[in-house]
């Protein structure tokens, strides 16, 4: 809870002019904008660019954020701007893997076995992920990975809580549906 009101602090200096500090928000929370961005594109070299724009726009858009604001959620409804509009203009996204970070990280394991089945049941989960629909994708990566609360993510969608939580259950059961049907797959391959 200090985060968030020191957050909110730094972002009212910002609005006030003190652009500056806007680089210690960014230090907080490009990582955690990265990871939503890259769960709902599976890019990383777009993922990085988004990030950037959310900033860009928070600059521009410094005086719109509210006295009463709070900046988590504030800067979770800038992304989802920026995501829209980046959408748009692409249309649809291609699921890549980066072979070379995948080696590097295979290499720096002791037990090979255990990490390739890690590794397949996150490759797995990302190919059920990916077989959402992008709403549903970006409801799990808001309220399961950024982990931010029922209520900001309502507030965001402008629907109740109470909505929410049915949306967050159904999704997760499709994705249960979906991962088991991917791993079904995989098996019978291999069988």
């Amino acid at each position: 809870m200090i985060d968030s009101l020191e957050d909110h602090a730094i972002m009212l200096k910002v609005k006030s002019g003190d652009v500056e500090k806007l680089s210690l928000l960014y230090h907080r929370y490009s990582r955690r904008l990265f990871g939503f961005f890259f769960g709902l594109t599976s890019d990383a070299a777009t993922s990085e660019d988004l990030v950037q724009n959310v900033f860009v726009r928070m600059l521009k858009y410094r005086k719109s954020y509210s006295e009463s604001g709070n900046f988590e959620a504030w800067a979770f409804h800038m992304a989802r701007n920026v995501h829209k509009d980046h959408f748009r203009k692409n249309k649809r996204y291609h699921w890549q893997e980066d072979m070379a970070d995948w080696e590097s990280h295979l290499k720096e394991t002791d037990n090979r076995e255990h990490h390739m089945q890690k590794s397949d049941e996150l490759n797995n989960l990302e190919r059920a992920l990916q077989a959402l629909s992008p709403a549903k994708r970006e409801l799990i990566e808001l309220t399961r990975f950024q982990k931010l609360k029922y209520d900001q993510v309502a507030a965001l969608l402008g629907i109740s809580e109470s909505a929410l939580k049915v949306r967050v259950h159904r999704t997760l059961k499709e994705l249960r549906e979906l991962y088991s049907k991917v791993d079904g797959k995989l098996t019978d391959r291999i069988n």
